[in-house]
Order: structure tokens, then sequence, then C-alpha cells
């Protein structure tokens, strides 16, 4: 059995400008891939490298230049990815597909490796937030690894415009995040207590606005640390307990947390014209 990804993103840009930064080669060597060749004229979309899943060596083949439609081989099968783009009164509605990937129940219990069609739902949540980025003029948010050289920690460090008690309330205010996190979270905000993000278990470190950290049984760690300076702050991100045998599910989740630190960012310092970049789109 296989799904259907299908999500969609709002961008401040007209079309003309968002299908640049897609086929660009130096645009996505900023936002998306290591490597990148592309000659549309050529039927040549290829890109590759450590920010790609399973990404040693070119894996697409161009099939449409408009709407941009490719192949791209993973997990040795093909799957077929269509970005298609419509104007609108604000920008730019961007609409992507992608064919042949697991089922819900795979992704809850993936059976093989981790990052190849298993990471694709968090793999484009952050390629759109950084496409979004790029096109606004504004730091590129760090990118997940997929190189087989990558640490088995995730970590990340990324400076927020706001003071640290609001971002610390982003992150222990349970409708908070899930408005950039995306999922429901539980949180009770004191050492011992319990604490549902991204990982299920207690709170074995609480300062308020200065640091939250949270585990397992099982042996993941989830650490943030706040420190602040002249209205900004400085967020670190750590998550530990993966094995060197686990790259490949470190991979996958990195690139989720990544997302979300982008929305996370993006929420704090965009205020009231903030709203979740992508959203996932029901089955035609």
């Amino acid at each position: 059995m296989s799904d259907v990804l299908r999500l969609e993103a709002h961008l401040s840009h007209p079309p003309a400008k968002v299908h640049t930064a897609l086929t660009d080669p130096a645009a996505m060597r900023v936002w998306f891939a290591e490597h990148a060749e592309v000659s549309l004229p050529d039927n040549q979309f290829t890109f590759w490298g450590k920010y790609t899943p399973q990404g040693a060596q070119p894996a697409q083949k161009l099939v449409s230049a408009s709407p941009l439609t490719f192949t791209w081989i993973l997990d040795s099968e093909e799957t077929t990815v269509s970005i298609d783009l419509t104007a609108t009164d604000t920008g730019t509605t961007l609409r992507l597909q992608q064919t042949n990937l697991p089922t819900l129940e795979e992704l809850m219990n993936p059976p093989g490796r981790r990052d190849g069609r298993h990471s694709m739902h968090t793999f484009w949540g952050l390629a759109l937030a950084n496409l979004a980025e790029y096109l606004d003029g504004r730091p590129q948010p760090v990118k997940a690894d997929f190189g087989p050289a990558r640490s088995s920690e995730i970590r990340a460090t990324v400076t927020i415009a706001a003071p640290p008690p609001e971002v610390f309330a982003s992150l222990t205010d349970p409708a908070a995040i899930q408005r950039w996190f995306g999922w429901e979270a539980e949180v009770e905000p004191r050492v011992g207590g319990r604490m549902t993000m991204g990982v299920d278990g207690r709170i074995f470190e609480f300062e308020p606005n200065r640091k939250l950290v949270y585990g397992d049984e099982e042996g993941a760690v989830v650490h943030w640390e706040l420190e602040g300076t002249e209205g900004k702050t400085y967020l670190t991100f750590v998550q530990s307990g993966y094995g060197e045998d686990e790259l490949d599910s470190a991979a996958q989740h990195e690139a989720g947390w990544f997302s979300g630190l982008a929305e996370l960012k993006r929420m704090h310092e965009l205020g009231p014209n903030w709203n979740p970049l992508t959203t996932d789109l029901p089955e035609p």
C-alpha cells in the first residue's frame, strides 16, 4: 500500500519569482540542497548532497517544467513530486504532491530505513519554510543533515527577535505549541511533570525563561536553553538518545524539529501576519 502527500503553502511573492527560486540552481543551493544542477530546456532537474534524503547522488528526472514535476527514487522506489503555483491577491498558493509514500500506519511503525520515503512529510515542511524565508530575504533556518557522517545528536541554535519570556511561553503553553509545532501537547510545568512534545516523558529541569529539559524512559532527552539580550532570544535545542545505528531516524526527526523551529521563529517575528506556512490537504 502507498499514500500521497499533499501540502499547501501560501507565499507572499508572485508565481514567477517562486518558480525561479524552485528552478534556479544557485537559489536552490541556498534554501534547498547542497548541490543542484538544473537546465529546464535540457530536461535536467537534479539535487543531492547531505541536505537531501538519500542524497549521495542525483536521483531525480524532470517530467514537466510547469507545473514543476519530477520523479525521485527513494528506497529504490519511484515517487513523483508535482509542485503547482497559483497566483493570489497576496502572492502565490503552492500545492505540492508526492506519490508512493508510506501510509499513516507505516509512518507510525516504519519498516526499514526512515531517511527516505518515511522522511518526506517532515522534509518538505522544512524545505517550504526555508523557501519562504529565502523569498522574504530573511536569514535561513537550519537544514536537516541526511548525510552518512551526521551526528547521532540533533542540535540547533536559532535567534528569535522576541524576549525569552515570550519564547519560553511558546514552549510550555499547549495552545501555543499546537500553533507552531502542529501537534497537541501536554505540559505540567514543573520538575517531574509530564511533557509530550516530540518525546513523551517527564521534565528533569525547569527554569522559567531559561531552561526546559525532559525525556522518556527509553533514553531520549530534549533540551531547550534560552539566553536573551536586547529583546532577542538565542534558543538552543538538543535532542539526544539516538544510537549510532539510528542515524536515519535521527535525520527524519531532525527535519521535523527544524521545521517546527522555523515556524516558532516566524510566529514570533511576523506577529499578527503569521499563519502556519503549510497545511495538509485532504484527498480530492
